[in-house]
C-alpha cells in the first residue's frame, strides 16, 4: 500500500509546489504508479534548482530521474541524456539506470562517452550496467579495463556485462569469488550480477549462496528469464540447469 494515495492532479500539484518534502514524495509517487502523464512534469523537476543540499546535490532531480525510468516512456530520453551532465554524481547515476529502462539505442553514445572520460569520476557501475542492458556490444573495449577497477561492485558489473557479450568463462570467476565475499552486501550484489550475466552454469552457486532465501529465489528466476531472453543457451538446457535449483529451495 502506498503511504499516501494521490490523484494524478494532486501529485503534479505537489511536484510543482514549494514544500520540498512534498515535491520529493510526488516524484516518487509518479514513478510508482507509472502514469505516462507524469513524464512532462517530471522532466521539469529534472531541471530543478531549488532542492539542493549544502554539498551541491539535487535530491529532487535524483527522484525525478528514477521515476522517469520506472515510467519507461521514450519522451524522457533527451532530458535524461542531459541529466548525464549534471554536477551531482547521483543524478548521473539515476539517469543512467533510467536510460537502461527506456531500452532506446540512442542512449548508448552518451553513456559510452561518460565511460571514456576517466579523468572525471562517474557512476561507473550504473553506466556499465546500463550499457549491458542496452546490449551495447560496441562498448566492450571501453568496459574491459574496469575488470581491474578498485571497486568490487564495478569489477562485478564489468564481468557480468562482458560475459553477456562474449561468453568468456574466465569472467565467471570474478562473479563466483564475489558471491563468496565476507561482506554480505557484496554477496547480495554479486548474486544479481550473476543472474544478469545469463551464466546458467552458475545456477547452483545462486542456490547455495550465503544470502537470504527470497533473494536466491528471485535471482534464480531472473537468471532463467535472462538466459531465455539472450538465447545463447537452448531453452531445454536452461530449464535443466535452473529449475532443479529452484525446486530444491521450496
Amino acid at each position: 500500500m502506498l503511504p499516501q494515495q494521490l490523484t494524478w492532479e494532486q501529485a503534479v500539484a505537489q511536484l510543482q509546489g514549494t514544500d520540498l518534502q512534498d515535491r520529493y514524495y510526488a516524484a516518487w509517487y509518479l514513478g510508482t504508479v507509472r502514469d505516462p502523464r507524469g513524464v512532462e512534469p517530471l522532466l521539469l523537476a529534472l531541471q530543478d534548482e531549488l532542492d539542493r543540499t549544502a554539498l551541491g546535490g539535487y535530491p529532487l532531480r535524483r527522484n525525478a530521474a528514477k521515476a522517469l525510468g520506472q515510467i519507461g516512456d521514450v519522451r524522457a530520453l533527451p532530458g535524461l541524456v542531459e541529466a548525464l551532465t549534471c554536477t551531482d554524481l547521483h543524478v548521473r547515476e539515476e539517469a543512467a539506470y533510467a536510460l537502461a529502462q527506456l531500452q532506446d539505442g540512442r542512449a548508448v553514445d552518451p553513456l559510452l562517452a561518460l565511460l571514456q572520460a576517466p579523468e572525471v569520476e562517474q557512476p561507473w557501475e550504473a553506466v556499465i550496467e546500463a550499457l549491458g542492458q542496452l546490449n551495447a556490444r560496441q562498448a566492450e573495449e571501453a568496459i574491459r579495463p574496469f575488470l581491474q577497477h578498485a571497486s568490487e561492485r564495478v569489477r562485478s558489473a564489468a564481468a557480468w556485462v562482458l560475459y553477456r557479450f562474449t561468453q568468456a568463462e574466465a569472467l565467471t570467476q570474478i562473479l563466483a569469488e564475489l558471491l563468496a565475499h565476507p561482506n554480505p552486501s557484496l554477496r547480495q550484489a554479486a548474486l544479481f550480477d550473476l543472474a544478469e550475466s545469463g551464466w546458467v552454469a552458475g545456477a547452483a552457486l545462486l542456490a547455495t549462496a550465503d544470502v537470504a532465501l527470497n533473494l536466491r529465489i528471485n535471482a534464480l528466476k531472473r537468471l532463467f528469464d535472462v538466459a531465455l531472453q539472450l538465447g545463447q543457451v537452448p531453452p531445454s538446457q536452461v530449464a535443466e540447469l535452473i529449475i532443479p535449483q529452484l525446486d530444491r529451495l521450496f
